[in-house]
């Protein structure tokens, strides 16, 4: 089966939708299908990455999106003939499903975790934790759309699903930084200097980031003027870094969903607006702690920090309720549903 993928990345963007586009990709290779994803560029060159995962690479046009009957003229003129499509992109809703389904038999997906517009699709693909999520997409979705929701679909690299977890020990010795593939608003450089300053952590920190991060420079010449700090570059999955650190601070998104599933324990950093619908219910459940402050701060970063040092039995807490949520076989769920007859 043919399946094509739509979705985009950028340094605002973020390489969120791009990976779980991937993880699924890779799940639906493993069951035999032909994956394409189509992207536009616009300040990323997503071509090695998506070849890496092997998936084929159809770059579309250069851009942001301009038009959803635009966007979807030129996806199809770039993909072969596909037996579903899926997208992923928060700028393209129901007019794009409808031509893309007018002029081909292909079945439709859409991944989508706002709620902001209607979707004209068969499966609606959510990934983030909901209390009700048919009532979040009320009046948004047909009455025949398949909704695939909540952290059991999380679409998470096939590594994690038999990766080494997270061992919680007395002490913290060391800690792991991720902000997000980009990380526009520089938090890992916030986090590094809360650690080392208000906080006086001397343990060893190791930053994950991309290429793609527009402030790599800065946090690179800070990483060299400490020895104990280290930065790790265009990982395909953070499964062993998630793993090998005591406590993680890290922007939400889609790592949110990796950090459950290796039970890391996690002070998550709101970093973007519909971050906060889904990880202030998280901390509810004991899944993990959010730092919601705005604007952030180092003494926040610190103080919050400090109180899952000084408590391993909270960390315990965590990681054991983060592990019960997410299994690492959410992507294999999606791809078997997609696939059925």
């Amino acid at each position: 089966m043919n399946i094509a993928i739509r979705a985009d990345a950028s340094a605002a963007i973020g390489l969120g939708h791009l990976k779980r586009c991937l993880s699924l990709a890779q799940a639906l290779r493993a069951q035999g299908a032909a994956v394409t994803l189509a992207w536009r560029e616009i300040d990323l060159d997503c071509a090695p990455l998506i070849e890496a995962a092997g998936v084929s690479s159809a770059r579309i046009a250069a851009g942001r999106v301009s038009g959803e009957l635009i966007d979807v003229r030129d996806f199809l003129a770039a993909v072969p003939a596909a037996e579903r499509i899926v997208v992923d992109h928060y700028a393209l809703g129901e007019r794009w499903h409808r031509v893309a389904r007018g002029h081909s038999d292909a079945k439709l997906a859409a991944i989508d975790d706002i709620a902001d517009r209607e979707l004209a699709v068969d499966w609606l693909i959510d990934p983030n934790f909901s209390a009700d999520p048919a009532a979040k997409f009320a009046g948004l979705i047909g009455p025949d759309t398949q909704l695939l929701a909540g952290p059991h679909y999380a679409l998470l690299a096939p590594a994690y699903a038999a990766a080494p977890r997270c061992a919680v020990h007395e002490a913290v010795r060391s800690i792991g930084i991720f902000m997000g593939g980009t990380d526009a608003a520089n938090a890992s450089l916030l986090a590094l200097r809360a650690l080392r300053g208000p906080l006086g952590f001397r343990g060893a920190i190791e930053i994950a980031t991309t290429s793609g991060n527009p402030n790599l420079a800065a946090l690179g010449a800070a990483a060299a003027d400490d020895d104990d700090t280290r930065i790790t570059l265009d990982q395909g999955d953070l499964a062993a870094f998630f793993a090998r650190h005591d406590l993680q601070l890290g922007a939400g998104g889609g790592a949110t969903w990796e950090r459950c599933c290796i039970g890391a324990p996690t002070l998550a950093v709101i970093v973007a607006d519909n971050q906060r619908p889904v990880l202030l219910p998280l901390q509810q459940m004991g899944v993990l702690r959010v730092l919601a402050e705005e604007p952030l701060d180092e003494a926040a970063i610190a103080a919050a920090a400090r109180e899952l040092i000084e408590h391993p039995a909270l960390r315990r807490s965590l990681a054991e309720r983060s592990r019960a949520l997410v299994d690492g076989r959410g992507a294999q769920r999606v791809a078997t549903a997609l696939l059925a007859s």
